[in-house]
């Protein structure tokens, strides 16, 4: 049977069961605190199965979540409860729960008395959050070219360096999808607005899967590494007038290098305008 395992518990069983043993002959007290030593055992049982299956729920989320956002399922794929409860063996609750919690997140929707399936992309909502990120990021870079922070410098020179010998040997896409968002990260840590970086990833269950689209099936790793050695030598020289087109351009590209597949390829993947 399991226990928590906290003091008070381990205490107060020690002492029942004490008390269960010492009570001798005493028919009924012996009754008494046996069904109060059974009786707590088996709620803390249960309360220890639903700690434990919410844990588990919340993994089993944080593991799909993943994979939607890393493009494992693609947009439009259907997702099942049934599916969840064979692949990590739970029933049928936790698998209800853990859906409903993608719903509400809006990683997956649902068609009334057929199936769910993974959000398509929005080109709309993809095109905005560029246009967000292009007009903060151009600011915070100027705040951080101001305020002329050698030890940002190094980091950004670091950073950089890694994408540089990643490029040179065999590599996941994720490996590089991670640099490039620490890249990003940098000049929002160095000028104390990290709140506002992770509100815009937050937002980012269009765009960011839309960046991984970018990253995993065109792999033009070089054009972004370029990019990214361009924005390094404008902030090292202060170029201010050059800054805003060099964001504009980076943030852009994305869309660029995947025009041809949205139409094609992989048209099934963004909802009809």
């Amino acid at each position: 049977m399991y226990f928590l395992r906290n003091k008070e518990t381990k205490k107060t069983l020690k002492t029942s069961k004490k008390l269960l043993t010492n009570s001798g002959g005493d028919c009924i007290l012996s009754i008494v605190w046996y069904t109060m030593y059974t009786t707590a055992g088996i709620i803390l049982n249960r309360k220890g199965l639903k700690m434990s299956e919410k844990n588990n729920s919340e993994r089993i989320y944080e593991d799909l979540e993943n994979k939607i956002m890393n493009l494992e399922y693609k947009p439009g794929q259907i997702i099942t409860e049934q599916e969840i409860c064979e692949k990590y063996g739970v029933s049928r609750t936790p698998s209800r729960d853990i859906m409903h919690k993608l719903k509400s997140t809006g990683l997956i929707q649902s068609i009334p008395f057929k199936s769910s399936y993974v959000t398509l992309l929005d080109m709309d909502i993809i095109k905005q959050s560029i246009y967000m990120r292009i007009a903060i990021e151009k600011s915070v870079i100027r705040d951080i070219m101001d305020m002329k922070d050698d030890r940002f410098l190094a980091e950004l020179e670091y950073n950089l360096k890694l994408q540089e010998l990643l490029l040179r040997k065999k590599f996941e896409p994720e490996e590089f999808y991670e640099l490039d968002c620490e890249f990003h990260k940098l000049w929002f840590s160095a000028t104390k607005n990290i709140f506002v970086w992770e509100q815009i990833e937050k937002a980012q269950i269009h765009y960011r899967r839309f960046r991984m689209l970018d990253i995993v099936e065109v792999k033009n790793f070089k054009a972004i590494y370029e990019d990214h050695k361009k924005i390094v030598e404008i902030i090292k020289e202060c170029e201010y007038e050059q800054l805003d087109e060099i964001v504009k351009k980076h943030l852009h590209s994305g869309i660029k290098r995947l025009q041809e597949f949205i139409g094609g390829e992989f048209a099934n993947y963004f909802y009809k305008i």
